[in-house]
């Protein structure tokens, strides 16, 4: 899902959390921000690939891939590869989970990945009609790609 959406739902489900639940503005905060800033794995993972840190060339990068991709239906998506995002599985969420039990603070941070995640689902099988498993686990993702080709439409962009 798009930033600009995450922002947004986000801000919302965080501000309902605040009236709700009997929490502080900065554990408010740091569910919002969390909500959305767990997509850096994306940034991360362009870093990687077009050893390139401009964040400007990451979006547009992201963007453009993501525009052709949602033109593929889901019977020529299943020949490529998934980007492994390593924030994006279960396999992060258990050391946030651990984490949780010595520092509280994780917590709020789980609650921001949940609300992310949320999006994420909403838009895999709502709108893309993807199968979940490039957002449940990043050790599937892996396996999954072996015999899959590189979606890379941009070439050398």
């Amino acid at each position: 899902m798009l930033p600009k959406y995450h922002i947004v739902f986000g801000a919302i489900v965080t501000v309902a959390i605040y009236f709700i639940f009997p929490i502080t503005i900065l554990q408010s905060a740091i569910i919002f921000l969390t909500s959305f800033l767990i997509d850096v794995d994306h940034y991360l993972y362009y870093i990687f690939v077009k050893k390139d840190f401009s964040s400007k060339n990451a979006v547009k990068w992201f963007t453009e891939k993501r525009n052709i991709w949602m033109t593929l239906n889901y019977e020529q998506r299943k020949y490529y590869k998934y980007t492994p995002i390593i924030f994006h599985g279960i396999e992060f969420w258990f050391i946030i989970i651990i984490l949780a039990q010595i520092y509280n603070i994780f917590y709020f941070i789980l609650a921001g990945i949940a609300i992310h995640m949320l999006l994420d689902y909403i838009e895999f099988i709502f709108i893309t009609k993807t199968p979940l498993y490039p957002k449940t686990s990043q050790i599937m993702v892996l396996l999954k790609n072996k015999r899959k080709k590189v979606f890379n439409p941009l070439h050398s962009s």
